[in-house]
Order: C-alpha cells, then sequence, then structure tokens
C-alpha cells in the first residue's frame, strides 16, 4: 500500500538545519497494525506524518499504492488524503467550535454527501462511539476522552484505508486510554493502522507490527502477527466527489456563526475601516466639489443646488432641452432673482432685499415661521447673510414686533408701492450675501416689477441710428403709452429688451405728438397703473433657474444641448493653488486610506490566523485548496459586506440625526454601491492574502500553530 525508498526529512531553524528522518526504507501494507515507538525526539511522529502526506519530505520517494508521490501538488495530496487518510491525533484536532454530530458530519460533505444523508449517517456512527447523548455538544465541552471518540467517529465516517494514530492515549487516563485503543482496533477492520505511542504495553495486545525509531532511523522493524498482505497496485484514484454548494454554505455560516467573538471582533475591526473608509471618500468628494466654491458676489444667492441656464448668444432655450432636465423644481425667466428692491415699515425701517421663489434654507432667530393655512395675509420672512450681528437684527425685530402691535403693511417703494405681505420673522442663511424675503405665497405684482426694472426701450430709426428711450429704471404698467415726435412715425421700429439682452411683450400703444422734440420719445403712465395685475410677457424661454441634488448631472445634460450654464456658489476657473490644495488633499486621505487597510489587514490576519487549527484539520479531512480558499474569502466577503451595511447605515443615522456629518449631502446609490463592492474587494483582498500564508505551510506546520508564529 505504502512504500518508502530512501525517504530523508530536515527542518531549517534559523539557518540551521536539523535532522528529522535518514535513509528510510519501508513497505507498509492492508490489514497491519503498526506500532511506531521509540524515545522522545526519535522522530516517531515525524515519520507518521511523512507516511500520511502531511509533511513533507526533501530526499527519496514515497510511493502510495504504486505510485509515486513527488508530482503530487497540494491538491493531488489533499485528494489523497480525502480518500485514504484518517487520522486520530494526541490532541484530538477537533474543531472546538463546532458540536460533535457537526465534526463527525464534516468528512461526509466533503465527500458529496447531502446535508441529511451526512446527518442520518453521522448520528449512527456517533451512537456506534458512544457519544449520542453529547451529539450536540461543542467540542469545548467535551472531556479528552469523549473528544478522542469523536476524532473516532470523524474517521469512521471518512471510511478511509489509512488510519494513523499519533499518541492518541497520550492525554488519556489509562482505563480511558484503553478504551480508546480497543475501539481503535474494532475500526481496524481492512484498514493499514499506524500508532505513534509512548506506551507500548497500551497497544501490544493488538499490533501486528513493531517499529522502533532512534535520531530518525528505523533501527527495529519486527512483525509480530502474521496478517495476509494485499499490495494495491494500479493508478493512483485521485478523483474529487466535489462537496454540494448547499453543504459548502452551510460550512460558511457555520465557520461564521460558531466563533462569535473572532466574528464580532472582525466585524468590529471591518465596521470601523468602513466607516472611516466612507467618511474619507466622502469628504474628499466633498472638499474636490467645494473647493470650486467662492464668494461670488455677482450673485446674491450661493445656493450650491441652484444652477442657471441661458443661451450665450441670447437666443431663446432649446424647450425639449429644458422638459428633460433631471430635476422638478425650475423657474423660467427668473431674472428677479438677483434684483434688488427695498422693503420699507411704515415707522421707517428699511433694507434692501432680493426674492426667490426658492425655499431656501434658513435658521429662524426672531420671531415665528410662516403660517401657511392663513389664506387671507401673505407672511413673509426676511432671511439675511449669516454675516449680519445681532444689532442690526435686533433693530429689524423690534420695527417687525412694531408692525404686529398696530398692524401696519408693508411695502416695496421704488416710484410707487406694493404691497406682497406682513413680516413675522427674521432668519440667516450662509447661501446669500444679500438679504432675502420668502414668501408665503408668490407676489405676481411684485416679480413685474422687478422684471420691469430691468426693462429698456431702444428706438431704430429707418437709417439704423439707434435711440434709446428712458432708463432701466422705468416702469411699464397692464396698459402703457409710448410718447413720440410726430416726426417719427413710420420711421422707427422698437422693441423691449430684458437687462439689455431678452425680449418682453407688453401691452403698448405709441402716441405721436407735436410738441415733444426731436430724440425724446418718452413713457405715458396712464393714472390707474395700481389696478390689476402686470404681466409682462416673454416671447420665449431666455433664462431657467434649476434647483437640483446634482449640479454637474444637469450640466453635462445641458451642455449635451448646447446650452450654457452658470453655478452660482462655484468658482468659473480654479486657480493652480486649488487644485495644489485639492490634490494635496486627496493625497492625503489615499495616504490614510492604505495606512488604515494595512493596520486593519494585520489585525485580521491575526484573528484568522487563530483559526488556522480549524482550517488544517479540515486538509486532513481532504478539503481541496481551491475549496478551502473560496470558503475564507464567502466568510471574510459576508462578514465585510455586513459591517460595510452597518457603518453605512450608522453614518446616515449620525448624518440625520446630527449636523456633523456635513459630507453626506454628497451620499448617493451609485456612491453606496461603490463603497460595499470596495469592502466586499477589500475583504477578498485579505482573504486572498491569507490562503496564501495558509498554503505555505504544511498542514502538520499549521496543525502546529507554528502559521501564525511565522506570519
Amino acid at each position: 500500500m505504502i512504500e518508502l525508498k530512501n525517504v530523508s526529512k530536515y527542518y531549517s531553524n534559523s539557518g540551521n538545519v536539523t535532522l528529522g528522518l535518514r535513509n528510510i526504507n519501508l513497505s507498509l501494507h492492508a490489514n497491519e497494525i503498526v506500532a511506531i515507538t521509540g524515545d522522545s525526539g526519535a522522530g516517531k511522529s515525524t515519520l507518521l506524518n511523512v507516511i500520511t502526506g502531511v509533511d513533507t519530505y526533501e530526499e527519496g520517494e514515497i510511493y502510495f499504492f504504486g505510485n509515486e508521490t513527488s508530482y503530487f501538488n497540494h491538491d493531488d495530496m489533499d485528494l489523497f488524503l480525502k480518500n485514504n487518510v484518517s487520522f486520530v491525533f494526541q490532541n484530538y484536532n477537533i474543531i472546538d467550535s463546532y458540536s460533535v454530530l457537526e465534526n463527525v458530519m464534516l468528512p461526509l460533505l466533503l465527500s458529496g454527501k447531502t446535508l441529511d444523508e451526512a446527518k442520518t449517517k453521522a448520528l449512527e456512527i456517533i451512537e456506534k462511539v458512544g457519544l449520542k447523548k453529547r451529539a450536540h455538544n461543542k467540542g469545548t465541552k467535551l472531556s479528552g476522552g469523549e473528544k478522542q471518540r469523536c476524532v473516532i467517529a470523524r474517521a469512521l465516517a471518512s471510511n478511509a484505508r489509512i488510519l494513523a494514530c499519533d499518541e492518541p492515549t497520550g492525554n488519556l487516563d489509562s482505563e480511558t486510554g484503553n478504551e480508546i485503543i480497543q475501539l481503535i482496533k474494532e475500526v481496524a477492520k481492512d484498514k493499514l493502522v499506524l500508532i505513534v505511542t509512548h506506551n507500548y504495553a497500551q497497544v501490544e495486545d493488538i499490533i501486528t507490527r513493531r517499529i522502533t525509531v532512534a535520531d530518525g532511523e528505523i533501527i527495529e522493524d519486527v512483525c509480530l502477527k502474521d496478517t495476509p498482505a494485499v499490495e494495491e497496485i494500479g493508478n493512483l484514484d485521485l478523483a474529487e466527489n466535489k462537496m454540494r454548494f448547499p453543504s459548502f454554505l452551510k460550512l460558511v455560516f457555520e465557520n461564521i456563526f460558531s466563533t462569535p467573538k473572532k466574528t464580532i471582533f472582525s466585524s468590529l475591526v471591518l465596521m470601523v475601516v468602513s466607516f472611516v473608509t466612507l467618511v474619507l471618500c466622502l469628504l474628499a468628494l466633498q472638499y474636490s466639489y467645494e473647493s470650486g466654491y467662492n464668494e461670488n458676489k455677482m450673485y446674491n444667492y450661493l445656493s450650491k443646488d441652484r444652477l442657471i441656464a441661458y443661451d450665450i448668444h441670447h437666443n431663446a432655450l432649446n424647450k425639449e432641452a429644458l422638459a428633460s432636465a433631471p430635476t422638478d423644481e425650475y423657474y423660467y425667466n427668473s431674472f428677479y432673482e438677483e434684483t434688488s428692491f427695498i422693503v420699507s415699515t411704515h415707522n421707517n425701517v428699511k433694507f434692501a432685499t432680493c426674492y426667490t421663489k426658492h425655499q431656501m434654507n434658513y435658521e429662524l432667530v426672531r420671531g415665528e415661521e410662516i403660517n401657511y393655512n392663513d389664506d387671507e395675509i401673505n407672511e413673509f420672512i426676511a432671511v439675511f447673510p449669516a454675516s449680519y450681528n445681532s444689532r442690526q437684527l435686533s433693530e429689524i425685530y423690534m420695527s417687525l414686533n412694531k408692525m404686529f402691535y398696530y398692524g401696519p403693511e408693508t411695502s416695496s417703494r421704488y416710484h410707487y408701492e406694493i404691497y406682497f405681505g406682513n413680516m413675522v420673522g427674521v432668519a440667516l442663511s450662509d447661501e446669500i450675501f444679500e438679504p432675502y424675503v420668502v414668501l408665503e405665497k408668490e407676489p405676481q405684482n411684485l416679480i413685474s416689477f422687478l422684471i420691469n426694472r430691468m426693462a429698456n426701450a431702444y428706438f431704430e430709426t429707418t437709417d439704423g441710428e439707434m435711440i434709446e428711450m428712458y432708463s432701466s429704471t422705468s416702469y411699464i404698467s397692464r396698459k402703457s403709452y409710448i410718447s413720440c415726435p410726430t416726426y417719427l412715425e413710420g420711421k422707427f421700429n422698437y422693441e423691449f429688451l430684458i437687462g439689455d439682452l431678452y425680449p418682453v411683450s407688453y401691452d403698448l400703444e405709441i402716441i405721436y405728438e407735436d410738441r415733444l422734440s426731436a430724440y425724446t420719445p418718452t413713457f405715458v403712465i396712464q393714472n390707474d397703473f395700481l389696478e390689476g395685475e402686470l404681466k409682462p410677457t416673454f416671447d420665449e424661454v431666455y433664462e431657467v433657474s434649476f434647483y437640483t441634488s446634482n449640479v454637474d448631472k444637469l450640466r453635462q445634460h445641458l451642455n449635451s444641448y448646447d446650452i450654457s450654464v452658470t453655478i452660482p456658489a462655484r468658482y468659473e476657473q480654479n486657480t493652480t493653488l486649488n487644485y495644489v490644495y485639492l490634490y494635496v488633499f486627496i493625497a492625503l486621505i489615499v495616504v490614510a486610506l492604505i495606512s488604515l487597510f494595512f493596520i486593519s489587514y494585520v489585525v485580521l490576519s491575526r484573528i484568522y490566523a487563530s483559526k488556522n487549527k480549524d482550517y488544517g484539520i479540515m486538509r486532513t479531512l481532504g478539503m481541496v485548496r481551491n475549496q478551502l480558499k473560496w470558503m475564507v474569502i464567502l466568510e471574510l466577503s459576508i462578514i465585510g459586506f455586513l459591517s460595510a451595511v452597518l457603518s453605512l447605515v450608522l453614518f446616515i443615522i449620525l448624518y440625520f440625526a446630527t449636523n456633523l456629518l456635513t459630507m453626506g449631502d454628497y451620499l448617493s446609490a451609485i456612491l453606496c454601491l461603490i463603497y460595499l463592492l470596495t469592502m466586499i474587494i477589500f475583504s477578498i483582498f485579505i482573504a486572498r492574502r491569507f490562503n496564501k500564508r495558509l498554503y505555505k505551510f504544511s498542514i502538520n506546520t499549521t496543525l502546529k500553530g507554528e502559521v501564525a508564529r511565522n506570519d
């Protein structure tokens, strides 16, 4: 069955080479029960490990069933162990986090049995070795004798042709030891049994052959009982009965949940890594986004969500592009947003302000919020820049109180008065440079007034001469007249422009008068100009204010239609210094992430190094490299994914519950997906590194815990 020819084994430690075995020549056959004896350190266990393939050798050749093993790779050796060898160790080598039933089921699952088949067969074997009442106890709850019975039950489950026992009674009392020896005898039928022992008297009655080892050499090989030798020669079967996928998943989750302390600690480490990674990445995104923001006083309202669309040649905008824009909040021809007007009270408190239809973010500091259920009175809040001091606000608030006490109307004055509501509170916002008003209802008369303030009228004579009429502060009523010199009749065309750019239509009538001198056309405003609504009409859409959570996506969409955009809160041109700051900041974050990943890798490697023995035991039972690799990868990936999800949930809770994590504004579904994938990839990276370290050493080295010491 097994033949060793001139086999030698050496150990290397810190540059020193020591002898393990020297020129071993040996043949072993089925039906033999062989005792390997000798003094401590003579090489008994080394010989057993080399014979069974759990340790390597440097010289000579070993034949299994007539086949050379020098060409075996890791998978070949694992499959050989799986199909042919069972182990009973002095220190038991059961998986302590598994129950007796799970330990015995393990070789059955590895051989391709279904979960039900493996459970049924395992319970039969457990009853045979006298552990039925302990079937569901964890390995940590078993006595030494019970652990050894569990190991023998596992050996029976694998139904291997070779049973390798390394000091099987070394940690047991005499009575329990004798019971284990008799149990080994019962399962030894038709097998090659190898027993390494320091207590020859205990096994003397059952063995058929004795091999004595000294200083790494066989000094005695005595056949004590005749046994029929059955030499198995031919092609060595290394075929794999693949484990079923449900069984594989069961082992993965068993490894996760059977070691709760290690799982929780691993999860905490990965949660810290995940949370810090998420925060740092969002900080980098926030900084890269906000590095383009500046106090650009060309605009009064610097909301980061605001984008202004226009045509660079002052043409009408593409309505199809506007309709398909990825946002729900937009305002056509919103020139009024940047136009100031004066708010005054009857007690002569005045301040310049602007108006927007968008409900801006603000913090109420005095007064109360708008009562949106009151249909009779239009209320508004005056919102001031965050730079305003308390004295300025107090003065305005005191006037607000007086207004409420006496109940006067607030009005806007510019050549005339327009009532648009009662001020009920004052607030601060860090998004504005000029005060703004937030109103309950849209004041159409105010918007009309603001648009008219930007109106310029131009005359073009028949000979191409341009004549500007009146000033940009002109007011145009619901029905207005233009008074012109009579001699210009039929000799000019006129056009009104908003801000010298965009045409707007009015209900106008031209009156020609002889009394007017040349080149002095002027407005004649009728006396009833305050009656009715003022509705200047734009011929087309020339400017749009969009409010969106993703201005870059919206800009990309509009640019694809050749529509120009401005983001008021953002730099249009970054300086080289801004880019330097940005790149340095991102580089520091990258360094921090690499350091964080390295530290977490070291910690997690140590945690998983403590599970080396369990994986080594699985290797002795025939779990091939690819299966073990994917087991570790899935374990860490599941833990990493769940840790990342918990970190994400924690971040979202803190984001909504506090004002500290402002970078959460930049969290999106795509970013969450990328983040989760990154953490899974990081977990896979750790698992792959761990697998490489695990297979760098022999099974024997792994079982002794030397992987962790050498890692």
